[in-house]
């Protein structure tokens, strides 16, 4: 007997709305290489970042993630990354929600990172 696996399809609306919250891992290189005035911030855990990040990353403590939200410019360009990309574009989808215009979340995470532009961050 096989086993049917259930593979979710979503409506090329849906994709198209996601799209607009990531960036690729060259794009923000590029950023960083150019100094451009950006917050690139990290989602992952604590004991991950630790571990391993993008140089220049902050780490989305509770206290960061207030100040973002109360006393950061709704005009910030702010880029999240998680492990693969898809927690962090829910946080920039809420920074949207809340008012931030230029919200963005490098697709595929640092996984993407390590594997486009730092093979040196260890995939996990």
């Amino acid at each position: 007997m096989t086993k049917k696996i259930k593979i979710p399809i979503k409506a090329a609306k849906a994709v198209e709305e996601e799209n607009e919250f990531l960036i690729a891992a060259p794009e923000v290189k590029k950023l960083l290489d150019e100094k451009a005035k950006f917050s690139l911030v990290d989602i992952r855990t604590e004991a991950e970042f630790k571990m391993m990040h993008i140089e220049g990353a902050l780490l989305a403590t509770r206290d960061l993630v207030e100040e973002i939200f109360n006393k950061w410019p709704k005009d910030s360009q702010v880029v999240l990354y998680d492990h693969t990309g898809a927690q962090a574009m829910m946080g920039a989808q809420s920074l949207v929600k809340k008012g931030f215009s230029n919200a963005k979340a490098i697709a595929g995470g640092i996984d993407a990172w390590s594997e486009a532009i730092d093979p040196l961050i260890p995939r996990y």
